[in-house]
């Protein structure tokens, strides 16, 4: 055979690695959002309102149980619990697990949207120092120094 064809042949194989591989990136999601998708009950009728993002799961497991699994697979730059809940911060979500009937519920929403809704708890403890999320640098000339 011809050198021509094994370079067709190669050529052919790394555009089907390449497709089989976004498929597999895009289709199963990453992160702590895709996470919870694959493995947790979609509960629709219990996503908090307000936010288009939040979406609600269910799991028959305790909430310690359920905030283990997902941060053993994915590990949060913060987490906080009391008699409320378990909390995780992650880049651009935080996950929220709360005892829910018999097991828990899970709601996965965006990290801005779980800073308005739950500052009175986390406030201080996931290092936000200011009404609005800032950090305490960057909000103009000599803040923070």
């Amino acid at each position: 055979m011809k050198p021509k064809f094994w370079f067709a042949i190669a050529g052919a194989a790394a555009v089907l690695a390449l497709i089989i591989g976004l498929v597999t990136i895009f289709s199963t999601g990453t992160g702590p959002r895709g996470y919870v998708d694959k493995h947790f009950t979609r509960a629709a009728h219990l996503d908090l309102p307000g936010d288009s993002d939040n979406r609600a799961y269910t799991s028959p497991l305790a909430p310690s149980a359920v905030a283990f699994q997902i941060s053993s697979k994915w590990r949060p730059q913060a987490r906080y619990h009391d008699s409320t809940g378990i909390y995780l911060r992650y880049p651009d979500d935080a996950v929220v697990v709360q005892p829910h009937l018999r097991g828990s519920v899970v709601h996965v929403l965006d990290v801005d949207h779980a800073y308005r809704r739950y500052h009175s708890r986390l406030g201080g403890v996931w290092g936000w120092t200011s009404p609005h999320g800032e950090s305490f640098r960057g909000r103009g000339p000599g803040a923070g120094k």
